[in-house]
């Protein structure tokens, strides 16, 4: 059974995990993705080794597999004019091209959309920036720390007003989302080409994903000049976090309270509750103070005793789960959300968020070492031996094998 985008190729020029994060998503989803690396290559292979992110204890690069896998890669200088020709002929070959290049990069290199669909008139090019393509910082580098993070206002809605330092993020936690983002466009962008025969530009930011991701915190700002306010106050019961007597917390979120009500308090033996308040217009004068008894009820039982409870009664609930109970959990496990690494083992990477035919994602290819596959590419480029081992020879490809693969 094959995947959507087999026989499409790929040609990734971009680094760390934004950008790289498509290409992974695109692999995924059957593309054959051409990951082009600057000889010494992509700095993301140095982030856990600089002690930006904790890495486990045989000291395994996770990160740089996890933008990288199912890709093939080959280490070039395409700032000369032997390593010019070939990229441009991987281009000619190529159906996407994605960049995180800044526009004056892009300028220094011709590698701006008029030059490439020069080359190739078909191609999709697909870009990531920070803040976009337009206005004052168009052409200043952005991480999903600043541009997402703290510039689209995540970290300062997700931060207590009584905290001394605001809410840390997570590592890539906007580069996963808004790489994904950028996939989407692309998808939409070859449904075009193949309808009209002619390439197209896609472009999305760290922060225009911030932005996504904030659409009803922002819309309300929008309209009362104010920040939303955490949570609306009072909420139904059956809408809320409580705490169980082992420490756990479980998020209750049962919208339709008058489908619920009575097997939710059956579940927590609050029968009398149902009783004495039978319907929404009894209910909802009292919200706030029918929180106690919920709390009491399920602050007298351990997580197991909640769960096995509201399980029996068909209610919609979630405990605030671990890192290791999501490797665990059942659901994760059967629909293959995460994959289980070729080359480690103990290793599993989430897959991209969409299936196909009711096929498990799988990782087909550990990420590539620096050029791992320069010669294999160049011979499909109709390359000979001699040609090939003259651009090693040069420098201006590098085959597996050099500093830092």
């Amino acid at each position: 059974m094959s995947l959507p985008l087999e026989g499409i190729r790929v040609i990734e020029l971009a680094e760390q995990g934004f950008v790289p994060t498509t290409g992974a998503a695109l692999a995924d989803f059957g593309a054959d993705v051409i990951k082009i690396e600057r000889p010494s290559g992509d700095p993301m292979r140095q982030v856990i080794a600089a002690g930006m992110v904790p890495t486990g204890e045989d000291g395994y690069d996770f990160l740089f597999e996890l933008f990288n896998r199912n890709k093939r890669g080959i280490a070039l200088d395409i700032t000369g004019p032997e390593g010019r020709a070939v990229f441009e002929r991987l281009l000619r070959s190529a159906d996407v091209y994605i960049t995180n290049q800044l526009p004056r990069v892009q300028r220094k290199l011709a590698t701006e959309p008029a030059d490439l669909l020069a080359i190739n008139p078909k191609l999709v090019i697909a870009r990531g920036h920070g803040q976009g393509q337009r206005g004052p910082d168009a052409e200043t580098g952005g991480y999903d720390a600043v541009s997402y993070w703290s510039r689209g206002s995540v970290a300062h809605v997700l931060t207590d007003k009584a905290a001394v330092e605001p809410a840390m993020q997570r590592p890539a936690l906007g580069d996963i989302p808004s790489g994904t983002y950028l996939t989407a466009g692309v998808c939409a962008a070859l449904v075009q080409v193949a309808r009209t025969g002619k390439g197209m530009v896609v472009d999305t930011s760290l922060l225009n994903a911030a932005t996504w991701t904030l659409g009803p915190d922002l819309a309300y700002t929008s309209m009362t000049g104010e920040q939303m306010p955490l949570g609306v106050a009072p909420r139904s019961p059956l809408t809320m976090p409580y705490r169980t007597v082992d420490d756990r917390f479980v998020n209750l979120m049962m919208i339709n309270e008058d489908r619920y009500w009575g097997p939710a308090t059956t579940a927590l033996g609050l029968t009398a509750l149902a009783d004495r308040y039978p319907d929404a217009a009894a209910r909802r004068p009292h919200w706030l103070e029918l929180r106690e008894p919920f709390q009491a009820a399920i602050g007298a039982l351990t997580k197991a005793e909640v769960e096995r409870a509201l399980r029996e009664h068909e209610c919609i609930y979630s405990f605030y789960a671990t890192p290791q109970e999501v490797l665990g959990d059942e659901a994760v496990s059967l629909n293959g959300y995460l994959m289980q690494h070729p080359e480690h083992p103990s290793v599993r990477l989430p897959a991209a968020p969409v299936q196909f035919d009711n096929q498990l994602p799988a990782i087909h290819r550990a990420s590539p070492r620096i050029g791992e596959h320069t010669a294999e590419v160049l011979a499909e480029m109709a390359f000979g031996a001699e040609e090939v081992a003259g651009l090693l020879a040069a420098g201006v490809a590098v085959q597996h094998g050099g500093p830092g693969a």
